[in-house]
């Protein structure tokens, strides 16, 4: 009776699990762009050795949450019908370096912030109402838009980071014309991969 219970509480951990996985709604920058940011994270590197996010593309983020994987088709549709007509292209600003000491997180700033606040308001109602978003789970929505060099690290680290930024100039700029969607499974390789693109 036990051994049964135990396999029967397996199968349903099992089956939550793979049900709802990780989403993560992003804007990505284009290839010279991207190549200035890992140029700047393996500098980081250099300074500190490794840090969480090292290795992962340069993205601007705008939305985490926990989603039913058998019903990605609604999240989809609910991110492409609030996007459909509301968000166009834009031309995205970089500008120099910003910090973030609570989270240990250095990172370039996106100009202009009122285009990332008019995504979140659209994108926020349609996320909240459909029907395949985990409600138990809370959603993130980044307010800051930032590109990340560095995150994740201890005081020391981030007084190292900061210091050999804060005084450097950067200057570059990119056509957003495009969000995407990013899943990951838990249970596989812990690796993000693209949904789809959704084109403004």
């Amino acid at each position: 009776m036990g051994n049964a219970a135990s396999l029967q509480s397996s199968l349903f951990t099992t089956q939550v699990s793979t049900l709802y996985v990780e989403y993560l709604l992003v804007m990505n920058p284009d290839e010279t762009v991207s190549n200035d940011v890992s140029y700047a994270k393996k500098k980081a590197a250099e300074i500190i050795g490794n840090f969480p996010g090292k290795h992962s593309l340069p993205h601007i983020s705008i939305a985490n949450f926990s989603g039913n994987s058998l019903n990605e088709e609604l999240i989809i549709n609910s991110i492409k019908n609030s996007l459909k007509g509301k968000i166009r292209s834009s031309f995205i600003w970089l500008e120099d370096y910003g910090c973030f000491p609570s989270s240990g997180t250095v990172y370039i700033h996106p100009k202009p912030k009122s285009y990332f606040t008019s995504i979140l308001k659209t994108v926020y109602p349609a996320l909240k109402l459909c029907s395949a978003i985990d409600k138990n789970r809370k959603m993130l929505f980044y307010k800051e838009p930032h590109v990340t060099i560095a995150r994740g690290m201890n005081k020391t680290n981030t007084d190292k980071i900061w210091n050999a930024f804060k005084d450097k100039k950067y200057e570059n700029k990119f056509i957003a014309d495009a969000l995407t969607l990013l899943r990951r499974d838990a249970e596989q390789d812990g690796r993000y991969k693209v949904v789809i693109d959704f084109k403004l």
